[in-house]
């Protein structure tokens, strides 16, 4: 089950307390910016797995992380896993709100896709599989060569050196400073930001890497946690002003 952030979770779980119908789902509803009125356009169900959208035969499942970390790429495709129970959930609120040949339309629709997990896929036409695999190959040979691109960059710029393999960070990541140290690399590992600075000196025979006195007062402020990070935000508004916003 998908969760919300905590003050929320607190909050529907004291109105489910006070509903005392804990099987009765989540009503969804829109905002349009600037104006007051909320607009039902679905609901979510108990287990939160798929949106139904009101008066349409469209639905949303969820897709969590370890889904889209299960999806299988075909060609410009990705296939992500969704369970069936779910998909039979979501078409059967959406029948709910039918009748005649509407209402059994849908039905059908999720015993059609039932059946096909019965029947036994029948096998594949060989040229469509090897078509298939070549378009993986293809999508893989498409990546292979754009990170190819971003080392040889990074070498030709000297900010990478042939020989070293073992990165503390993303070298492709790795962009020059005006001064002070060599470069610095900017990435997301999860849900935090990371920041490394560069620098890459040669040893020699006495084995201790030369610095110059700016470079040797970085790292020493580094090293004591004397760092301060902020995001300097400009927004520029239609009328010609603008702001700065400060984070830090």
């Amino acid at each position: 089950m998908i969760r919300f952030n905590p003050d929320t979770e607190r909050k529907l779980k004291e109105d489910l307390a006070n509903v005392g119908k804990s099987n009765q789902g989540y009503n969804i509803y829109a905002t349009v910016k600037g104006s007051p009125n909320h607009r039902r356009i679905g609901t979510l169900d108990p287990k939160r797995t798929a949106i139904t959208f009101d008066g349409t035969s469209n639905l949303a499942p969820i897709i969590r992380k370890n889904e889209l970390e299960d999806a299988t790429i075909v060609g410009e495709l990705a296939l992500v896993p969704i369970m069936i129970s779910t998909i039979q959930s979501a078409v059967g609120r959406l029948s709910e709100t039918r009748v005649g040949k509407a209402k059994k339309a849908m039905l059908t629709l999720v015993a059609k896709l039932l059946r096909r997990g019965i029947i036994s896929n029948p096998p594949k036409d060989p040229q469509r599989v090897i078509k298939e695999k070549d378009r993986e190959i293809e999508h893989l040979k498409r990546v292979i060569n754009a990170k190819s691109g971003l080392y040889a960059d990074q070498i030709a710029r000297g900010l990478m050196i042939p020989n070293v393999q073992d990165y503390p960070f993303d070298p492709t990541k790795l962009v020059n400073l005006p001064e002070g140290f060599d470069g610095v690399a900017v990435e997301m590992k999860g849900s935090r930001l990371h920041i490394d600075f560069v620098e890459g000196n040669y040893a020699g025979e006495s084995e201790f890497p030369s610095m110059t006195t700016r470079q040797r007062k970085m790292r020493r402020a580094i090293k004591q946690g004397k760092v301060s990070v902020r995001l300097s935000h400009l927004i520029l508004y239609s009328d010609g002003t603008h702001e700065w916003e400060i984070i830090d």
